[in-house]
């Protein structure tokens, strides 16, 4: 009987678990797994940095809804990939990385073998859920069966599993055996609420005249429960960046993403009952500043280290998202229709007081007026199905607010490690996750930089995408920063930028040059009409003054 590699083992496991694509790069010891991937249904893309190819598993996942898959080797290939691993942490983003590993008889001590790592293991776990080394041949296929689990289970995130090329390389036993070994069946039992706590939170929801719901990435797959409670109740649903778009921001109760402004978060205090649903409420989220609610708090979470974080909950409801506020959403007494239409008309006066905040805070300087015309004319060009993907960039701190979603995962936006470069290869991933929608990569050009490389997959691997890059000399957001701080004069943050026209012609990619809103609507009416790659580099009115 013809033995089958450990190379081909990781291969079969991953078809075994439904994975229809993956990102790596090749390299002297992960090749049997490559050479595995020939004849599987199985597609690789191969980006052009491991960086990439982790970012495009992450965007990848946040779209389908399942782990996204980067391959790597070990040393370089997964060094390049650990900050991608930490910003999918920080997102709680479910993510399976695979990497090679030098070969066992060489782990105990520093060989000097090609690609060694002191300690891979412990820096992968650093910025992963669990990092685990494969020893065993026997262990392949459940290693990766219990860490594609572990990825989804609880608060999800990214899991690392290393494999020595020599059992990469080595023949073990036959097909029959391995299927026998494979336990392919995956569950992830739903945690249901204990009933004396939903109990309680009836109670509490029941006697609370006003109240507004907080919701999270972890809520992302409750937006119909979440606005079917919150019409019932009358209360105003403000998101955290990772959980916009779980309601509709055209409706009438939802305040959007804006827990950073301080007229939401005055009204959210004074308020006799908050309901925080799937979120931690992390400093990124608050911009450093605890909300101190008068009211009652009660947290429904995955996670229950989120039950001792501020603010402290009356009631800790640990249980899935969509079914403790299915329950909720059916006992709760329905509020008056006057009490509804109140509160829908301070929602409306909050929202128009937040806008005047951002524009008068000077937070963001003089590009702040510009960058809301421009996601004024995003939002108009882009159809109802479609995303933003941004990068740490003006426009995007702007969009977190202003642009409206229609929909969960439709503004995507690392702000919680804050890494630049996400945006281009993570939008990449996404398209090969959701062929059809039209998405947009909003980036900055100093963070462009990052990770431009990756534009040779648009045409390479037909994955088509608009990049909106705002043009301000580098890195704009410090330059305002280092002014409020009294520089004498920017320092290090003015930058001698490529040709962004002759860049994307090099990738054969059309590209136009916008000097306003207006411009820009007419850009990308063009290009997303034409279902093809283009860059648009948009120039605001400050580009100049900045340097």
């Amino acid at each position: 009987m013809a033995k089958i590699t450990g190379g081909s083992l990781v291969v079969k496991t991953l078809e075994a678990l439904g994975v229809e694509v993956v990102f790596g790069i090749p390299g002297v010891h992960n090749l049997e797994i490559y050479k595995a991937l020939l004849d599987s249904p199985i597609r690789h893309i191969t980006t052009r940095h491991e960086q990439g190819a982790a970012f495009a598993a992450d965007g990848y996942s946040r779209i389908k809804g399942k782990p996204g898959v980067a391959i790597t080797i070990t040393g370089p290939g997964l060094t390049n990939a650990v900050t991608a691993l930490a910003g999918a942490y920080h997102d709680s983003v479910p993510l399976l990385l695979i990497s090679s590993q030098i070969p066992r008889q060489s782990l105990a001590s520093r060989s000097g073998f090609l690609h060694e790592v002191k300690d891979s293991r412990g820096m992968a776990s650093s910025v992963c859920k669990e990092s685990i080394s494969v020893m065993y041949p026997e262990d392949i296929s459940s290693s990766l069966i219990y860490a594609w689990e572990l990825s989804q289970k609880g608060r999800p995130g990214p899991v690392h599993v290393e494999i020595p090329v020599d059992l990469l390389s080595e023949g073990f036993f036959g097909e029959s055996q391995y299927r026998s070994d494979c336990r392919l069946k995956v569950l992830r039992p739903i945690l249901r609420p204990n009933d004396e706590n939903i109990d309680e939170a009836v109670s509490f929801i029941d006697k609370a005249r006003f109240c507004a719901i907080i919701a999270g990435g972890g809520a992302l797959s409750a937006g119909s429960e979440i606005t079917k409670l919150a019409e019932k109740i009358a209360a105003p649903v403000v998101t955290t960046c990772a959980g916009k778009g779980v309601v509709d921001e055209r409706h009438a109760l939802s305040l959007g993403a804006r827990l950073n402004f301080k007229v939401v978060r005055d009204y959210l205090e004074s308020l006799d009952l908050l309901l925080i649903a799937g979120s931690e409420l992390s400093p990124t989220d608050l911009y450093q500043y605890p909300l101190k609610p008068k009211g009652k708090v009660i947290r429904i979470d995955l996670d229950p280290g989120n039950f001792a974080r501020q603010p402290l909950p009356d009631i800790s409801v640990m249980a899935d998202c969509k079914t403790a506020i299915t329950i909720l959403a059916d006992r709760v007494s329905a509020r008056d229709a006057r009490v509804v239409e109140e509160v829908s008309s301070k929602v409306k006066s909050i929202k128009a007081a937040a806008r005047d905040e951002l524009l008068s805070s000077g937070e963001l300087g003089e590009e702040t007026y510009d960058a809301v015309q421009a996601v004024n004319s995003i939002r108009k060009a882009l159809p109802d199905e479609g995303m933003i993907f941004a990068d740490m960039t003006i426009p995007a701190y702007v969009s977190i607010s202003e642009f409206p979603s229609y929909g969960p995962r439709a503004f995507l936006h690392p702000v919680g490690f804050g890494t630049l470069g996400w945006a281009l290869p993570a939008a990449l991933g996404a398209k090969a996750a959701c062929p059809q929608a039209p998405i947009i990569v909003l980036s900055g050009d100093g963070g462009f930089q990052f990770t431009m490389e990756e534009l040779a997959l648009t045409e390479e691997e037909n994955l088509p995408l608009v990049i909106v890059i705002w043009h301000n000399n580098g890195f704009g957001i410090l330059k305002n920063i280092e002014e409020r701080r009294h520089f004498r004069k920017p320092y290090a943050v003015n930058q001698n930028l490529p040709n962004f026209s002759l860049l994307a012609s090099a990738y054969g990619i059309r590209s136009f040059r916008v000097t306003s809103a207006v411009e820009l609507e007419e850009a990308l009416w063009a290009s997303l009409s034409d279902r093809a790659s283009a860059i648009i580099e948009y120039r605001s009115r400050w580009s100049s003054k900045l340097l």
